[in-house]
Parts: structure tokens; C-alpha cells; sequence
């Protein structure tokens, strides 16, 4: 196919994961590459996994072994960042050497099924579309989206294809606002700012598990409450609604654990610092805050 050979790079970013769940995945990705050539043709795919735990997950043997399993099908990389990146940072630094046209994000802990690649980058061949979704299961975001087109108001970055162009035009994530949340949010609105579009493709399936509690809601670390509630206020904030800034700061004062208070506090600090993010879209086009939602929702989990 010469010069009209896709190009992807396909990555991760990994803290204290088990091996042997990262080894699932990668099998689980081999094939997705073996289908895709087999209905569409040649393919280059690139997995990189960035390191940011404190002790390295793989040794070199186990690089060796990743290698030898893929077996020219998917080139390997290995980066240890040597401290804790936090996921916008992480990509962010793993895109910086990309020479692919698409950027494959993957939650560690996502199984894709087999013919998941090719169904989502049938979507990519719209060159207006910035981003491409993969449907969760057991259990499926719940986002709305047009029963035609696709067409959504964000991405989650469980399973999900950028275009590097597209990257590249609105910097990447805002690893300078967002630690471990809603950086996917942010990239997404931002993209569909710059004029581009969302695509959710049902068909295009991953498992991911989930643990919930008895009642089918989710049970958070004290680590995911505070960078939750961290990110849930600068994301009002960057995004120009000044109301649910103030709403979210005197609900965690008022009601929140110490995760949530020590989140307002962190953000009062950025803005007697000067460090918080520029406010964008203050016309509000693009981000939508709807309760703690930020679209329409076509079902609740654990309501």
C-alpha cells in the first residue's frame, strides 16, 4: 500500500499496574492489529507505555518478552518517567515523539475486542473528525450522542483515537490545570472549539473493569476524590462559569470529606499564586455543566 499505510501510536500510562493484566491487554491489541490487516490492509502500530510508578513495572526481561510476543506485529517502547506524571502529563510527553497521523489512548486495564481498531478508524477517515470513542463495557458511559452520526459533546480517554494533527493544533492535554481527571474533558471541548468533531462508535467494543459497591456506585480512593474535586473546580473555572466554581468550593467546604476540602484549598492557593488557567469560551458554545454532568445523559449508573 506504500505511502497510504496507517500509522498509529498506541499508548499508556502505567502506575504500579500487575503484569500480568498489561500482558492481557497487549495480546488482546495484537489481534485487534491482525484483524485490521486482515479487512483493511497494512497497518504501522507503535505501543508505548509510560512508567510513572515509583518502581519500574517491567524489567528488561519483560521488555525482551513484550517484544518477543509481538513479534514485529507492533513496535515497542518503554518509558520510565521516574516520577508521577498523572495521565494529561504522561501523554503528553509520550506524544511528543509521535510520528504517527492517530494516537491511540488506552486505560492500561481496557481489553479491546477484536474488531474494535477497525471499526474506529473507519471513523478517523472523515478528516473533520478530531476524535473517536470506543464504547466500555460492562459498563457503557452513558454520554448522549446522535443515533447517526455519532457525533457527541466529549470523549472519555478509556479507549479513544485522536488525530495527532489535531493534538499537535490545540497542545494536547492542559497538563498544567489536570493531574488525573477531567483533562479528557478539557481536550475535547477544546477540540471542538478548534472545529472539530466527536464521534462515539457503539460498535467499537472494550472491556473495562469497574469495581462498584453493593448499591452500584463507585468506590473512590481518597487520592480519586481529591484529584476529582480538584479538577471538577478548574475545569469550571477554565471554561468560564464562575457559578459552579463557587457552588462546587462551598458544597466541599460544607459537605466534603478532607479530599474535598484540601481541592478547594489547592485551588485557592493557584489563584492567589496566579497559576490558574486562562478562562475560555466565556460565550459558553461548547462546555455544557448540567448538575454534575456535562451533557445530556441517556441513563444513570447506581440511580
Amino acid at each position: 500500500m506504500g505511502n497510504n499505510i496507517e500509522k498509529i501510536q498506541v499508548q499508556s500510562v502505567i502506575y504500579g499496574n500487575e503484569k500480568s493484566a498489561l500482558l492481557k491487554a497487549i495480546k488482546a491489541l495484537k489481534q485487534a492489529v491482525k484483524i485490521y490487516q486482515k479487512r483493511k490492509g497494512d497497518i504501522e502500530v507503535c505501543l508505548v507505555y509510560g512508567d510513572a510508578s515509583p518502581n519500574p513495572v517491567f524489567s528488561d526481561e519483560d521488555k525482551n518478552e513484550i517484544s518477543e510476543m509481538l513479534n514485529g506485529t507492533i513496535q515497542f517502547k518503554y518509558k520510565k518517567f521516574g516520577f508521577n506524571s498523572g495521565t494529561a502529563r504522561g501523554h503528553n510527553m509520550m506524544a511528543e515523539d509521535c510520528q504517527a497521523e492517530y494516537i491511540l489512548i488506552m486505560n492500561p486495564d481496557v481489553i479491546l475486542e477484536p474488531s474494535c481498531l477497525v471499526k474506529m478508524m473507519e471513523v478517523m477517515q472523515d478528516e473533520k473528525v478530531g476524535i473517536a470513542e470506543a464504547r466500555q463495557t460492562p459498563l457503557e458511559h452513558a454520554k448522549e450522542y446522535d443515533q447517526k452520526t455519532g457525533e457527541t459533546e466529549w470523549a472519555s480517554t478509556a479507549c479513544t483515537i485522536l488525530r495527532k494533527k489535531v493534538f499537535d493544533e490545540i497542545d494536547g492535554f492542559d497538563n498544567k490545570t489536570f493531574f488525573l481527571y477531567c483533562d479528557d474533558l478539557d481536550y475535547s471541548w477544546r477540540a471542538r472549539l478548534a472545529g472539530y468533531k466527536i464521534i462515539y462508535v457503539p460498535s467499537a467494543i472494550v472491556y473495562h473493569a469497574k469495581t462498584l459497591s453493593v448499591n452500584a456506585g463507585w468506590k473512590p480512593t481518597n487520592a480519586e476524590i481529591y484529584y476529582s474535586a480538584e479538577a471538577a473546580i478548574l475545569l469550571a473555572y477554565k471554561w468560564s462559569n464562575q457559578k459552579r466554581v463557587e457552588y462546587l468550593k462551598e458544597m466541599f467546604l460544607k459537605n466534603g470529606g478532607e479530599s474535598e476540602k484540601k481541592a478547594v484549598n489547592e485551588f485557592i492557593r493557584r489563584e492567589k499564586e496566579g497559576e490558574l488557567p486562562d478562562c475560555i469560551d466565556q460565550e459558553h458554545k461548547i462546555a455544557r455543566f448540567l448538575g454534575d454532568e456535562y451533557c445530556e445523559m441517556r441513563f444513570k449508573i447506581g440511580k
